[in-house]
């Protein structure tokens, strides 16, 4: 009998394929873009929720982000005992800077393919899952109690700082438009958002879900930034952000529009304020 891993697996597969091919580019935020899509995909089963979780915790020790690793280490566990009960939120995409409570739009992309796979699948083998679910825990404990407290990695060489890219699925084109004047550590300020069609059209009455963090310290946003207004077709006020220390940053933008669901992630590395001479 064809159950929901068995279903879903093609899916999950292709979209970690993207992700090793990504990487081996040297392009790192589309590798973990993928990893998220193929967590998006996976996380009701047991197996492939595992797996997905697995694989990004790989990619972050290949790539010395220390806070990542150890994030997902207890993603490991949590995985292992706890989907089989259901107690997954729908469209989480797994990284350690995301709460592994927040429900996240599904990329639209991927409803189908996830729909598909529940409506054709039988029930699993609740046996199965517990060994699985032991199994698994006991190696990701085993791998956090490696990591340890590893100091934090370097920054990728060829880090994607650009402010203007297609969104995660090529849904939109979006940009993020900072303060004219560098704020301070610590000081609120604002960023705009500039949300268009791939052929440059203004998209109105879109809606926003703002994350981030800093991947090699494992830790999100001290704010909650929110979109709070559309300042003109397409461009949209982006309030409540604040950096705590200097170093690189990733805001991620989950968007909810007239065209559908997608995501982008922006990085951006705040320096150390200039001295006056």
């Amino acid at each position: 009998m064809a159950t929901f891993a068995l279903l879903i697996q093609p899916s999950v597969q292709a979209e970690l394929d993207a992700a090793a091919s990504a990487e081996s580019r040297g392009h790192f935020t589309t590798a973990f873009e993928h990893l998220e899509r193929a967590h998006v995909l996976g996380q009701p089963a047991t197996a492939e929720h595992v797996r997905v979780h697995w694989r990004m915790f790989r990619f972050a020790v290949r790539n010395r982000r220390a806070g990542e690793a150890f994030g997902q280490a207890w993603r490991l566990v949590a995985a292992a005992v706890f989907t089989a009960f259901g107690l997954v939120p729908e469209g989480n995409t797994g990284g350690a800077d995301v709460s592994g409570f927040r429900r996240m739009p599904v990329p639209q992309d991927l409803r189908p393919l996830i729909q598909a796979a529940r409506q054709d699948a039988k029930p699993g083998r609740p046996a199965s899952r517990r060994r699985l679910s032991a199994t698994v825990a006991f190696a990701a404990i085993a791998a956090l109690t490696t990591l340890g407290m590893t100091a934090c990695g370097t920054m990728p060489k060829d880090l994607d700082v650009s402010l203007e890219k297609p969104s995660a699925a090529g849904v939109y084109r979006v940009a993020l438009v900072p303060p004219a004047q560098a704020p301070a550590i610590n000081q609120m300020h604002s960023w705009k958002v500039k949300l268009a069609t791939p052929d440059g059209v203004p998209v109105h009455g879109a809606r926003f879900a703002v994350d981030g963090g800093m991947p090699q310290h494992g830790h999100g946003l001290p704010t909650q930034p929110r979109v709070t207004r559309e300042l003109a077709d397409g461009i949209y006020q982006l309030d409540g952000m604040k950096f705590s220390m200097t170093g690189w940053w990733e805001v991620k933008l989950a968007i909810d529009g007239p065209r559908g669901a997608d995501k982008v992630t922006f990085n951006t590395v705040v320096e150390a304020p200039k001295v006056r001479q």
